[in-house]
């Protein structure tokens, strides 16, 4: 039998760590390389007893129960592989790392795994990387970070980080991207120094993790933030839309987004945004009618439901458009209904890829988010929209009321006055008007109303400003215009009126119109001035038997 020294000089120079007991479980004998694969712990000397919390549980069981198999157990990101020994004075304890296993872990881990020597050259890369490159793992191997052909983003960052690590002794973090023709890939890696037991830096071990989803993730939120304070600061909402447009398409490499909202009668889909489409696909697709069969978004907007189409050629929602999407070198498009809170569709969001493909899980989440935060956008415009308009405009006619009239017409005014422009302003006061409310009702006093307002506008330029006085009586300015040509305007205006055909429950209701116009002058340069003049014209035309139009100046 070997002496006592003689058998701890063995057990030093075997690679596995060892921990010789006797029977009261006292320590003989602990090599050095027990207390490495026990990460340091500090173990007991020759004599002394064996703490209970140095083994695991498992293998101290081994004591009272031998067994000639091994055991196998995790311990700080390693696989030990334990072996309990009976002896005849007590028991021998071996341990090491479990490499076979070990290598199978990092094979399928789904971390990319590379060790480096201190020049950069591969010596090690695991399987992982043939999900992220053609190139088979093997030949990367031996070969520096010029000659395996990295993109030069990765290869610099993997340099610069590796000569600090060399330089420090220290490990270093850091986000490296990796871009794909179809998708960008973001890696948070690791770079950690390892060392020989003269402490001498042997070789560099790089963790590549696959972040993407987590960093797509992490922009999407503040991207989002940003967008929420937009709303909530009250952009204009096309520039809301192109903003989301352009940030989802910056998120999603390779794609092209489109915002189109449904029109008020619900059957057409209008272009609201759509930064990246070909000029030509846009004018093609605004206006789309809604529909089964009409591409995605049509579609979608009829279903009120997602429509994922992964390969336009073949599917045959598309069938229709199939020949526009190819011409404009589109290939999928996955749409998303925008709706507002009582589920009624507002429009439709929709992402346009080059090349067939169906979207992940966490791009269809940023999806349906996106279209979310859209809706919000929009029913808070069509609110502010419909607060403006019970402020600026008449109920019934949808003309500008009389407030809001004399804001703009007193701006108007003054401008034309400061530039040397010529000015003129309209009253008028629809005739016998209290015989209509009593032969047709008041519904069929408001029908004359409307008529009268919408021919009104239909007649004068979209320059010129109407409004609803009051009752009856509307006013008009006609910026650029001297009184002669507002004479020409009012009776042609007048002429119409006469003219008019309105129609209410299997009746015509016949209508005329007086007119009193007033224009800018050296001698009335005020609006209360002009509205005075124009109120005795009209009051003059009235006197005069009525359907008929007189000017201020020639009174």
């Amino acid at each position: 039998m070997f002496a006592q020294a003689t058998l701890e000089t063995v057990l030093g120079a075997l690679p596995a760590g060892y921990l010789l007991l006797d029977l009261s479980r006292q320590v003989v004998f602990v090599s050095e390389r027990f207390s490495i694969a026990c990460h340091g712990r500090a173990l007991p000397a020759a004599g002394r007893p064996l703490p209970a919390t140095l083994l695991p549980q498992a293998v101290l069981q081994r004591l009272d129960q031998p067994d000639d198999k091994g055991l196998t157990l995790p311990a700080d990101g390693l696989l030990l592989e334990w072996l309990v020994t009976p002896l005849q004075d007590g028991w021998l304890i071996s341990v090491r790392e479990d490499r076979h296993a070990f290598r199978t872990l990092v094979d399928n881990s789904p971390d990319i795994i590379t060790r480096y020597d201190p020049d950069l050259r591969c010596r090690f890369i695991n399987n992982t990387l043939r999900r992220f490159s053609p190139t088979p793992a093997t030949e990367h191997i031996g070969r520096t970070l010029e000659e395996r052909r990295l993109p030069a983003q990765l290869k610099d960052a993997i340099r610069h980080n590796a000569l600090q690590v060399i330089a420090s002794g220290k490990p270093q973090r850091f986000i490296s991207e990796l871009s794909l023709p179809q998708q960008l890939y973001v890696f948070e890696s690791r770079l950690l120094p390892e060392f020989d037991d003269a402490g001498q830096l042997q070789s560099l071990l790089c963790i590549d993790r696959d972040i993407s989803e987590q960093h797509a993730t992490r922009q999407w939120e503040a991207d989002e933030n940003r967008l929420l304070e937009m709303i909530a600061n009250d952009r204009p909402l096309p520039e809301v839309m192109g903003w989301t447009c352009q940030m989802i398409e910056n998120q999603l490499s390779g794609t092209m987004c489109s915002i189109m909202l449904l029109d008020e009668t619900g059957e057409r889909l209008h272009l609201a945004a759509a930064p990246s489409l070909a000029s030509e696909y846009k004018q093609a697709i605004d206006g789309l009618p809604i529909g089964e069969g009409v591409g995605s978004c049509g579609t979608a907007a009829r279903r009120g439901e997602a429509v994922i189409v992964s390969d336009i050629a073949h599917d045959p929602l598309w069938q229709d458009y199939r020949e526009l999407a190819a011409g404009n070198n589109l290939a999928a498009c996955w749409s998303q209904p925008i709706l507002a809170q009582d589920g009624k569709v507002l429009g439709t969001f929709a992402i346009y890829h080059d090349h067939p493909c169906t979207p992940k899980q966490h791009v269809l989440d940023i999806v349906r988010r996106t279209s979310h935060l859209m809706a919000i956008a929009i029913q808070q415009e069509q609110r502010a929209t419909a607060l403006y308009r019970l402020a600026t405009q008449d109920g019934l006619t949808g003309l500008a009321n009389r407030r809001h009239f004399l804001d703009l017409a007193s701006q108007r005014l003054r401008e034309a006055s400061h530039h040397g422009k010529s000015f003129s302003l309209l009253m008028m006061d629809l005739d016998h008007f209290k015989r209509v409310n009593d032969n047709h009702g008041h519904d069929g006093g408001d029908v004359v109303l409307q008529a009268f307002a919408q021919c009104v506008k239909g007649t004068l330029r979209a320059s010129d400003l109407v409004c609803r006085m009051g009752g009856e009586e509307f006013a008009a300015i006609l910026p650029d215009t001297p009184a002669g040509e507002a004479l020409v305007v009012a009776k042609r205006l007048r002429n119409a009126i006469a003219a008019l055909p309105i129609a209410h429950q299997d009746h015509t209701i016949p209508i005329t119109v007086s007119i009193g116009i007033a224009s800018l002058s050296p001698a009335c340069r005020e609006l209360g001035e002009l509205i005075r003049r124009a109120d005795l014209a009209l009051y003059q035309a009235k006197a005069k038997g009525r359907n008929r139009v007189c000017v201020a100046e020639s009174l």
